[in-house]
């Protein structure tokens, strides 16, 4: 299993994607300014990546427009990490996230905010998620 999420994470980051890939924070879809969250990044079922900002607020992540650039290499190469050490794709990550925000929407959670992930430090696995 890790070897086949390993694989899509490769082929979805090569060198020659991210020359032509427009990052997160250079979108012209943004609709503010990048900040920093401190959270939990992980799936959440039936809606997908989402952050968990340390206020309660659950935000969608997603790639802008024309782009694929949802979650910085760095941060998913963290993810992936820390997804191998625990065995599970269900492992969530504690950090402090650049977010940069996308227009807002509001889905069948009622959740309204979304945004794409530039950067992060500090990542480390969440444990208070069992």
């Amino acid at each position: 299993m890790l070897r086949w999420v390993l694989t899509v994470f490769l082929c979805l980051v090569s060198p020659a994607a991210l020359a032509a890939e427009m990052t997160c924070k250079k979108s012209p879809a943004l609709t503010g300014r990048c900040s920093t969250v401190k959270g939990s990044l992980g799936l959440t079922q039936g809606l997908g990546v989402t952050l968990t900002a340390e206020d309660g607020t659950r935000i969608i992540i997603k790639a802008p427009p024309d782009s694929n650039a949802d979650i910085a290499p760095k941060v998913m190469q963290n993810w992936l990490y820390w997804q191998s050490k625990t065995g599970s794709m269900k492992t969530r990550i504690t950090g402090a996230y650049e977010l940069c925000p996308l227009p807002p929407a509001i889905n069948i959670a009622g959740i309204k905010d979304f945004g794409c992930i530039n950067n992060a430090t500090r990542i480390t696995v969440d444990k208070t998620v069992p």
